[in-house]
C-alpha cells in the first residue's frame, strides 16, 4: 500500500511538473515593445487597490484591471475575455489567495497599456469570479508575467504610473530611494531555491526574526500578513491590537478566517524601516508584503536588475487611529440579503449586540431595496461611510442598534 500510495504521489507530482513547465513557457513569451519606451498612465485606489485601464487585442475598448504583483500570470474576467475573443491555449487549475483553486481555460493576449502595447500576455480566464472583486475592476488583474518585461515607476501621491524599458537612460533620478534586492517565486514549497516564476519576494526582520520569501503583493490590501504559525509570545509579546472574525476575500471566493492584528514598530525590509504597520497573522501559510505600506511610498521596481526602490510620501495629517463602525456587511445579489461578513472584537458593533451573518433589513430607517448586484449596494451603501452613528435593524432581533463609530480598542 506505502508503495501505491508514492507511486500515486510520483505521478501526480510528475503530472503537475509537466503542466507548471508548460505554464511556464507560455509565461515566459510575454513581451514588451521593442527599442526605447515610456509612458505615463493614471491609475486609482479602489478598495486599496491600483485599478487602471487596459486595452485588448487591438480593440479601443478600456476595461478595469487590478495591477497584481502577487500573481504570477494575469486574469482575465467574463465580459473582457468575450470581448477579447481569445482563444485558450491550455486548462490546468488556478488558485486565488486564500486557498481557493479551480480548473481554469488560459490564454494568450495582447494588452495595450497607454501608447504601450505588450504581446503575448498568458492569462487565466475566470468565468465566476466573486462580485466584490468584479466591483473593483471588471476586466481581471494583470500580472507579474507583464510587469517584469519593463519597469514601474508608480507614484501613489500623484496615483500615476510610468512604464519604462531596461535601458540605463531610461531610469529615474533614484538619489533619495532606498534600494532592496528582491527574488523572484519559487514553483514548488519545497524547493525555495527554484526561483524562477514572475513575482518578487523579499525577506523580512520582525521584531528580530527573519521572515524569508515574503511576497510584494500589489494584490494584497493589507499591510503586513505572516502565517499562522509566527503569532507566539516570544515574537510579539503584548502587542495584540484586535481580533476580526469574518472573511477574507480572493479572486474565487471568500474564506471565514479569524485574522490576528498585531502592531509592530520594528518591521524591517534590509534597511528599509516600516513603522506603526498592522501584521496580521491568519490561517494560512504565505507572507505578503501590502498595499498599506506601499502606498505611503514612491515605488520605482527595476525587473532587470531585480531591485526595488523605495522614497517615503510626506502626507499632511494623517493618522494610524481611523475610527470605524467595527463590521463590514456583504450583500447577495442571488438571495437579495445583505449580512455581516466581518467583526472586529470590542468594537461598538460587537456591544451593541451584532452578531456575524446577521442579516440586515434596516439602516437608518431605511430598508434595504433589492439590487441587482454587489456594485450597485455598494454604491448605495457608501452614503453611510461619512456618518458618525448608524441604526441597524437585523432580521435576528427586529431591534435597533445604535453604533457609534470609534477607534478599534486594543486588547
Amino acid at each position: 500500500m506505502k508503495k501505491i500510495t508514492v507511486i500515486s504521489f510520483l505521478l501526480v507530482l510528475l503530472v503537475s511538473s509537466c503542466s507548471l513547465i508548460k505554464q511556464y513557457r507560455y509565461m515566459s513569451k510575454a513581451k514588451a515593445p521593442k527599442g526605447t519606451f515610456r509612458t505615463e498612465i493614471p491609475f486609482e485606489l479602489n478598495n486599496g487597490l491600483i485599478v487602471i485601464k487596459v486595452k485588448l487585442n487591438g480593440s479601443d475598448k478600456e476595461f478595469a484591471f487590478i495591477l497584481d504583483s502577487g500573481a504570477p500570470v494575469s486574469i482575465i474576467y467574463q465580459e473582457a475575455f468575450e470581448s477579447s475573443k481569445a482563444k485558450t491555449v491550455m486548462t490546468y487549475k488556478v488558485s486565488d489567495s486564500q486557498g481557493n483553486s479551480t480548473k481554469s481555460d488560459y490564454v494568450m493576449l495582447n494588452a495595450g497599456l497607454g501608447d504601450l502595447l505588450f504581446k503575448d500576455i498568458f492569462a487565466a480566464y475566470s468565468p465566476n469570479t466573486n462580485e466584490f472583486i468584479s466591483c473593483i475592476a471588471a476586466g481581471g488583474v494583470i500580472g507579474a508575467n507583464l510587469m517584469q518585461t519593463a519597469n514601474w515607476q508608480i507614484d501613489f501621491a500623484n496615483e500615476k504610473i510610468v512604464i519604462s524599458d531596461f535601458k540605463k537612460a531610461s531610469l529615474p533620478d533614484l538619489k533619495e530611494y532606498q534600494k532592496v534586492s528582491f527574488s523572484k517565486r519559487a514553483p514548488f514549497g519545497f524547493m525555495p531555491w527554484l526561483t524562477v516564476l514572475p513575482g518578487m519576494t523579499v525577506d523580512l526582520k520582525v521584531n528580530g526574526k527573519l521572515f524569508k520569501d515574503v511576497f510584494v503583493d500589489l494584490g494584497s490590501s493589507g499591510a503586513l500578513t505572516l502565517p499562522k504559525n509566527a503569532a507566539t509570545d516570544r515574537l510579539f509579546k503584548n502587542d495584540l491590537k484586535e481580533v476580526r472574525i469574518g472573511a477574507s476575500f480572493g479572486l474565487l471566493g471568500a474564506r471565514m478566517d479569524t485574522t490576528f492584528n498585531y502592531s509592530s514598530s520594528a518591521i524591517y525590509m534590509e534597511k528599509i524601516k516600516f513603522n506603526d504597520y498592522t501584521i496580521d497573522i491568519a490561517k494560512k501559510n504565505q507572507s505578503l508584503l501590502g498595499m498599506k505600506v506601499f502606498s505611503d511610498y514612491m515605488m520605482f521596481i527595476d525587473f532587470r536588475k531585480k531591485d526595488l526602490y523605495l522614497k517615503p510620501i510626506v502626507r499632511e495629517n494623517s493618522t494610524t487611529d481611523e475610527k470605524e463602525f467595527g463590521f463590514s456587511p456583504i450583500y447577495d445579489s442571488k438571495s437579495k440579503t445583505c449580512y455581516v461578513i466581518s467583526l472586529y472584537e470590542g468594537s461598538s458593533a460587537v456591544k451593541a449586540g451584532l452578531q456575524l451573518k446577521d442579516t440586515l433589513v434596516e439602516i437608518n430607517n431605511e430598508k434595504l431595496p433589492a439590487f441587482n448586484d454587489y456594485c450597485e449596494f455598494k454604491k448605495w451603501y457608501r452614503k453611510f461611510h461619512s456618518q458618525e452613528v448608524v441604526m441597524l435593524k437585523t432580521r435576528r432581533s427586529n431591534e435597533i442598534m445604535k453604533i457609534e463609530k470609534a477607534v478599534i480598542p486594543k486588547r
